[in-house]
Parts: structure tokens; C-alpha cells; sequence
């Protein structure tokens, strides 16, 4: 198959937002340079605030990946700012948008058939990255599953050795695989990317992910 990529939307209008935050940035120095008084009040200090943090936010965009999902006759790739992960057709049974309480989650979840032969290609910089990213997402799936507030402590655990089935892990990875197990638990998926990251519409790309995977299992079987 041709190999598919979908654009990041997050990496959109980096450009446009960089040179209008420029762009006004020059022109409240021009008029600090041409009234200087305006330097005391402060909606021009708010003024240079939104400049800076515009600028702030259009580099951000330029940094992220242009392609955040490719798609090819090997497998399925998340490309991340902080690297990325690859899994093979077998290697994952689908993808949908998991819910929680009944409503859905702004991530497209990926249910792995094996822990190891993802967990042996994962950087642990990116995993480290996207845990401290995505701790909000444990944090609501223990408290959708938990309403109490009174789950066992070993929950949160997320340090230790992790023993696969053909190896055993340590560190961020060790981490990250305990963060999938518990996920799996409260979700029933084991990674995630955010929806707002594929620049498509969520039910229709999982949708063409899951076709694009039975087709290339049944090329690889025939």
C-alpha cells in the first residue's frame, strides 16, 4: 500500500501566529519608542504579555511534526515532538474513541495484543513525555472509576520493575508499561493519542486505521 500521513493540526498556522505576534510586537515598541508615558499603563504591559506569549505559541507550532500519524504497509506510527512509536498490524487488535461515564474521551485509544514488542522499541524520553502529558487522562479514569475516592493506593503505583513475557523492564519504560496495564483496567485501551493532534475527524480516521489493518493482515496471510 501507498503509505498514508495526516498532518498535525496542533502544527497549523505556526507561521501566521509567529508573524502576527511579531508584527504587533514591533509595532508596541515603535509606539513605546514614540509615546513613552504608555510604558506605565497597564493594558500596554498586558499588551507586550500577549505578544510574548504569541510568539511563545507560533515557535511551538513550528516544532511539532508535520505528519502525526503514517501510515504504511508495515505498520502504524505516532509521530510525537519528543520522538515516536511504531506498532505493527498484528501487534494491535483496534482502534476507536474509548469513553468514560458514557462520554467520550479527546483521544483515539490503541488496544495492543503485545505488551513487549511495543515496549522494546519505546524511547524512554518519549514515554516520560507523554505519561507527565497524559496524567490527566488517569487521573479522570480513576475518579470516573472510583467515585469514592477510596481505591487501593497500589493503583497509582507506577515505579518498580515490570516483568513482560519475554523480559523484564525498568525505569520510565517500567513506568509506562504499569501506566498501560492500569489503563487497560479503567478504559480498556493501552495508549492514546489526542484527538486534537490528528487533524481529522476521530470516528472516520479510527475507522480507516481499522480498514487499512484487516486489509494488509489479509495481504500478509494470502
Amino acid at each position: 500500500m501507498e503509505k498514508l500521513q495526516y498532518r498535525a493540526a496542533t502544527a497549523r498556522g505556526g507561521v501566521k501566529t509567529l508573524l502576527l505576534s511579531s508584527g504587533a510586537l514591533l509595532l508596541w515598541l515603535l509606539l513605546l519608542l514614540l509615546i513613552p508615558d504608555v510604558l506605565h499603563s497597564s493594558a500596554w504591559v498586558v499588551l507586550l504579555i500577549c505578544c510574548v506569549l504569541g510568539l511563545i505559541a507560533g515557535y511551538a507550532k513550528l516544532t511539532e511534526p508535520l505528519y502525526v500519524i503514517e501510515l504504511d504497509q508495515q505498520g502504524f506510527s505516532y509521530v510525537h515532538h519528543k520522538g515516536r512509536w511504531c506498532i505493527p498490524w498484528p501487534g494491535f487488535s483496534f482502534i476507536c474513541v474509548p469513553e468514560l461515564a458514557g462520554k467520550e474521551l479527546a483521544y483515539i485509544g490503541v488496544k495492543l495484543r503485545h505488551y513487549d514488542e511495543f515496549l522494546n522499541q519505546l524511547q524512554p524520553r518519549l514515554a516520560v513525555h507523554i505519561m507527565v502529558e497524559q496524567r490527566h487522562l488517569l487521573i479522570a479514569a480513576l475518579g470516573s472509576n472510583c467515585p469514592s475516592g477510596t481505591c487501593p493506593t497500589e493503583l497509582m503505583v507506577e515505579v518498580g520493575e515490570y516483568r513482560g513475557s519475554t523480559r523484564s523492564y525498568k525505569g520510565a519504560i517500567a513506568m509506562f508499561a504499569r501506566r498501560m496495564q492500569l489503563l487497560r483496567q479503567l478504559t480498556g485501551f493501552d495508549l492514546f493519542i489526542p484527538i486534537s493532534a490528528i487533524g481529522s475527524e476521530p470516528a472516520d480516521f479510527c475507522r480507516k486505521v481499522n480498514q487499512i489493518r484487516l486489509q494488509c493482515l489479509d495481504n500478509t496471510v494470502t
